[in-house]
């Protein structure tokens, strides 16, 4: 009967631990107002940039999004790629001015910078900069957010209540073992 309770219990605790999750996908557009995002969400920017040639042109963007049901734990990733003598290279990108996203992937192939670890946010606006320089006269970049809720205390007590359940049932379920004398 004790069994049955604890296992009962293991199994509640981690279904509601579980959640529903639904998708919920928006594009940033530069110089729009902005996107409300709804953890859990994905919204991808970025910008088509012309120069003139044999020159080169500078960038300073920023991507604005509004976060709703906050707060979330959010990562972003930016990646451009060198297009013949067409390339972008990202001085600077930080979220809110104050998280700054590091370069993981370098030239001639694809240059790419991402927040390493998430971080987290609170509802309301946040903004992502970009700045860099384009050589050549056309390139582009994109980036891709990602926003998830994070867990409410009551659920991690659930799940770690669970998971002692499940210790206890495991470790009553253990047989002594005896030494046999031949």
């Amino acid at each position: 009967m004790r069994k049955s309770v604890l296992a009962a219990l293991a199994a509640g605790a981690m279904a509601l631990a579980g959640g529903a999750t639904s998708a919920n996908a928006a594009s940033v557009i530069q110089g729009v107002t902005p996107a409300d995002l709804a953890p859990p969400a994905s919204a991808l920017f970025g910008a088509n940039v012309s120069g003139t040639a044999g020159t080169d042109t500078a960038i300073s963007d920023s991507f604005t999004f509004n976060l709703v049901n906050g707060p979330a734990m959010a990562d972003a990733q930016v990646s451009t790629i060198l297009l013949g003598a067409n390339d972008i290279d990202f001085t600077s990108i930080t979220l809110d001015s104050i998280y700054a996203f590091t370069q993981t992937s370098f030239d001639p192939s694809t240059e790419t910078w991402a927040l390493l670890t998430p971080i987290v946010l609170a509802s309301g606006s946040h903004t992502i900069q970009v700045v860099g320089t384009l050589h050549g006269v056309t390139g582009s970049y994109v980036g891709t957010l990602n926003v998830a809720a994070v867990p409410e205390p009551a659920t991690w007590a659930m799940m770690l209540l669970g998971f002692g359940a499940m210790g206890v049932v495991m470790r009553r379920r253990r047989q002594p073992v005896l030494a046999q004398v031949a």
